[in-house]
């Protein structure tokens, strides 16, 4: 069998993961790399190189961030072709790394999530972090591993920021605002068919960002039935057979509660396996690459 996987970060660790195990398991291994996407129709016939020529038996979507939108147009080419794909769910939301509308699914879905703000412009910030109560959070909508999230202590810094990023150009639409989550577990749940995988990150000194990629520590985790389900519920409402699922759990104590309050911060489209992999000590990617084949249609 020959898998390719198609991306536009083909520098990312996890592909090379990926080939070692699709070679470890028997199969032919393609990287086609569509950073640089271009397409031509000629005598009305499209062409899309990575895509139109490709001769593989499965293809795999993961990381694909530049020219969505066109890439998702012509992953259907593929079908023609007779290639079965795995897309976790490209097709239906176009990997919308997107905070604003996987914060609506999670809410509608009636998922915990954090105390969240949302305008096109800047104007009501101001008023809403007062209401919310400092600190607070300021994250780009379309960003993942840890980049683009800022902390304010107070409305001094807030209006900083804010006046730094609109002589810059850039408008509220770009951001979100969410209260300050005070932790006493930042946990990262990597569900991959059903199965879940779980470990506690620990920020880098100086840092309220814990995630692997900006520097931060991890160690297994075992979480109650409660958390697995609440991580569980959260990547069914994105309509994903693979997630990474970021889970805060508060240090307040209710009364007669075992544990404290828990929000779920962010669900990862396309979430990392190797700081998994360490702090578990287990070879999830080959879990991964068995999935994707399985699953694939």
């Amino acid at each position: 069998m020959k898998v390719a996987l198609i991306t536009t970060h083909p520098g990312l660790i996890e592909n090379k993961r990926i080939e070692d195990e699709v070679k470890a398991l028997g199969h032919e291994f393609q990287l086609v790399d569509l950073t640089d996407f271009q397409y031509e129709i000629n005598k009305g016939k499209l062409s899309v190189p990575g895509i139109t020529d490709l001769e593989a038996d499965v293809a795999v979507f993961r990381g694909i961030f530049i020219s969505l939108k066109a890439i998702s147009a012509v992953a259907e080419e593929l079908t023609k072709k007779g290639i079965r794909m795995f897309d976790n769910s490209l097709l239906v939301h176009q990997y919308s790394i997107n905070k604003i509308t996987d914060t609506i699914k999670l809410a509608s879905n009636n998922i915990p999530v954090a105390e969240t703000y949302y305008s096109r412009n800047f104007d009501n910030y101001l008023n809403k972090a007062k209401e919310l109560g400092y600190p607070v959070v300021v994250k780009l909508t379309r960003a993942g591993k840890g980049a683009g999230i800022y902390k304010f202590n107070d409305e001094d810094e807030l209006k900083a920021f804010i006046s730094d990023v609109e002589e810059n150009g850039y408008k509220g639409a770009s951001y979100l605002m969410q209260e300050f989550f005070d932790y006493k577990h930042d946990l990262r749940v990597l569900v991959i068919g059903g199965k879940i995988y779980a470990m506690k990150r620990i920020p880098r000194e100086g840092d309220f960002r814990a995630n692997f990629s900006l520097g931060g520590t991890v160690e297994i985790f075992e979480p109650d039935e409660e958390t697995q389900q609440l991580a569980l519920d959260a990547l069914k409402s994105i309509d994903m057979s693979v997630g990474g699922v970021d889970v805060l759990i508060g240090k307040d104590l209710p009364a007669g509660k075992a544990g404290g309050r828990k929000i779920i911060l962010e669900v990862n489209h396309t979430p990392g396996f190797v700081g998994m992999e360490e702090a578990t000590n287990e070879n999830i990617t080959r879990k991964y690459v068995e999935h994707v084949i399985e699953k694939a249609k």
